[in-house]
């Protein structure tokens, strides 16, 4: 080169910085050549054929690329997801509208093509890329060092873009960086690639997940043609299987359009997608496959993460509380590499969730040595509905679980606790389902016994009656007639509570039927509850003497045992028969002292009964033409029950204050009290909304 070297540019239009010939490393390998001249080339692969939403995405992305002028460095966007959420056909889909905005051409290169396990080593990459900007192999420096710096300086003149698709790790990303501050460079991965954001802050990450039901539709409907759509019914049923996840869309459409092509029904495929035993088989097309996809997941997961994987596949449903995520994996690394990983997405406060498609995969690559982990997860939902029910009441229960010491609690009070327990409702029915399904019996029905506080609290009827019933077969399956007398017992309270129509027959015939195997294993307690039981039941069907009766057996049921809180009930409900046989004083003194009884049990008092105690007290004052003697009792049942996570019974003496209180003229303050009283029946699903609208009326 030597004096031929001229510092010039000559011919078109430039931006960014220029190196000069002697600055560059590579410069005593071409001495007889003069500096090579960069192509542009053009790799990008065509753009999708058919593509649907992402418009929030690409406006993002071009308030991005609006900034270009103003950098010095290039941009750098990556797409992340779990495979099949459709990274690389949206990157196509914006590069493509970018390119004739980029002069130094598109570059694009497979990350991982043998997998995750196996990812591209960059230098290969950086070898391919060199070449194609015009550098021909007998002329690459030697090196890795020096072919990136001959890199820089190819990329540095024009802006240009670049595509690494399925990224493993940030190592890949670093050396086929280009050196123009106005290029683009567009990444995709299954991870979040912090380090990479920590290195060039001003990367933008866009996180792709599923589309919406009506992008979902119109996707399907492109690829499989109009003509082979099934019915709505059908068609909402694919789509439902399918869960938004674009790939198995797409396979589901190619699907219904070969079914169409044969003269066969489309519909056909709801039935195949709606059964999760063969869901996964049905979402596969030759080489094109969601089991495909989702296992090199797995496969590229290490022995830790690969086993939460599988144990949460065991989970009855895809969404659950992070701290039986924690559980599960004994440790919070494995955790935070599936969420690293897409296998698991946030779901709202303290919770997680698998796409659907994920956890019926990781269902199916679950072996018997995954088995523990089911134990593990039925032991968790048992515990922590133990913890609850604990915290509710301070009742007797059955069971080796509450033999067991109490352990700390993670909850101030009941509401708190109830509260907490909320999202796991359905996931606890979904468990003592799959406890019963896989013989652990024993969970099952201890189940039944620690959810009774939280059903009864929150009036969630039928998961309860479900609850009790898997409940009640496998305590017949275990043989263990007390816990056939326990689950009677619960299965009885639960329809009684529910109080439909036929509810209380069914309630009668559970109550007997507890009432004699408790008798004959001789165990006083489940007796006495049972005839207390049978005496409410009285109660309700106004037959005040008969009810009175059951209670004075269940008392005497009770005789030598120390059951503070079952006499301080059995008095709450003697009082009430005494006041439904208007013996109205009597009934007045029973509930007073039935009060006392509940604020001074050992342990702690128990402000729900104390509240309903009083409740009725004021209640037995009206029925005796006292109205002066009720308000009291009201006003002070109102303040002990606001805190008991009770909305249905809170509602209900919210109910008598505001009724009395118009009685007395105080309007405003009783359409206040009725207001609250329709927001909390509301909130509980109570029949009784309407009472509460008609005094609003």
């Amino acid at each position: 080169m030597g004096d031929d070297i001229r510092n010039a540019i000559e011919g078109g239009t430039y931006q960014g910085p220029v190196m000069q010939g002697r600055d560059l490393q590579y410069h005593q390998h071409h001495h007889h050549h003069t500096a090579v001249k960069a192509r542009a080339p053009r790799q990008l692969a065509p753009e999708p054929d058919v593509f649907v939403d992402r418009d929030p995405y690409f406006a993002e992305l071009e308030r991005a690329a609006a900034g270009r002028a103003a950098r010095s460095t290039p941009l750098i966007v990556a797409f992340t997801g779990l495979g099949g959420m459709g990274k690389t056909a949206t990157a196509l889909r914006w590069l493509h509208r970018l390119r004739r905005h980029f002069p130094g051409g598109q570059l694009q290169a497979d990350m991982s093509p043998h997998g995750h396990l196996a990812p591209l080593d960059p230098y290969s990459v950086l070898q391919g890329f060199v070449q194609e900007l015009g550098t021909r192999a007998d002329e690459r420096p030697a090196g890795q060092a020096a072919l990136e710096a001959h890199y820089r300086s190819l990329t540095a003149r024009r802006p240009l873009l670049v595509l690494l698709d399925d990224v493993v790790n940030v190592g890949q990303v670093r050396p086929l960086l280009p050196a123009h501050p106005g290029s683009v460079v567009v990444v995709t991965s299954r991870m979040p690639l912090t380090a990479l954001k920590a290195r060039h802050p001003s990367m933008l990450s866009l996180t792709l997940g599923s589309l919406d039901r009506k992008a979902s539709a119109e996707l399907f409907r492109a690829v499989a043609g109009e003509e082979a759509v099934p019915g709505a019914t059908a068609l909402e049923s694919v789509l439902a299987a399918c869960g938004g996840y674009p790939l198995a869309v797409r396979i589901a459409a190619a699907r219904a359009g070969e079914l169409y092509g044969f003269g066969e029904d489309p519909a056909e495929l709801a039935r195949e997608l709606g059964d999760h035993r063969t869901r996964l088989e049905a979402l596969e097309v030759d080489d094109l496959s969601v089991p495909q996809v989702l296992g090199a997941v797995h496969l590229s997961l290490a022995d830790g993460p690969a086993a939460l994987y599988r144990a949460l596949g065991a989970h009855p449903t895809p969404e659950f509380s992070r701290d039986l995520v924690r559980r599960l994996a004994g440790n919070d690394t494995d955790a935070r590499t599936l969420v690293r990983e897409r296998v698991l997405e946030p779901a709202g406060e303290g919770r997680v969730r698998m796409h659907r498609l994920v956890h019926d995969h990781a269902r199916s690559v679950g072996t018997a040595a995954d088995e523990p982990a089911v134990d593990r997860l039925l032991e968790w939902y048992l515990r922590r509905a133990a913890a609850v029910e604990r915290l509710v009441s301070d009742r007797w229960r059955y069971g080796p679980v509450f033999a067991e010491p109490e352990g700390d609690s993670h909850f101030a009070d009941a509401g708190e606790a109830l509260d907490a327990f909320e999202p796991d409702r359905a996931n606890a029915v979904a468990a003592t389902r799959l406890a019963h399904d896989l013989g652990r019996y024993a969970m099952a029905w201890q189940l039944a016994e620690a959810l009774r506080g939280f059903f009864f609290r929150r009036k969630y009827h039928r998961d309860w009656i479900e609850v009790c019933e898997l409940g009640l077969k496998a305590a017949g399956a275990c043989g263990d007639d007390l816990a056939l007398a326990r689950t009677h017992y619960e299965l009885a309270f639960a329809h009684a509570d529910r109080g439909d129509a036929t509810d209380a027959g069914t309630a009668g015939r559970h109550y007997r039927e507890a009432l004699r195997l408790a008798s004959a294993a001789e165990h006083a307690r489940t007796a006495s509850s049972a005839l207390e039981g049978l005496g409410l039941l009285a109660l309700r069907e106004g037959a005040a003497e008969e009810a009175a009766e059951h209670f004075r057996q269940a008392f005497r049921a009770l005789d030598g045992l120390d059951h503070p809180r079952g006499r301080a009930l059995l008095t709450f409900h003697l009082g009430r028969a005494h006041a439904a046989g208007h013996r109205h004083q009597e009934a007045a003194d029973l509930l007073l002292r039935a009060r006392r009884m509940f604020a001074e049990l050992p342990g702690r008092p128990d402000r729900f009964n104390e509240a309903k105690s009083l409740w009725h007290h004021a209640r037995a004052r009206l029925r005796a033409d006292r109205p002066d003697e009720a308000l009291p009792g009201l006003d002070e049942a109102v303040t002990l029950i606001a805190d008991c996570g009770a909305p249905k019974e809170q509602a209900d003496i919210l109910l008598d204050r505001g009724d009395l209180l118009a009685t007395q003229g105080r309007r405003a303050e009783a359409e206040t009290d009725w207001r609250a009283a329709l927001t909390l029946y509301e909130q509980a699903g109570s029949t009784q909304v309407e009472k509460a609208r008609e005094r609003l009326a």
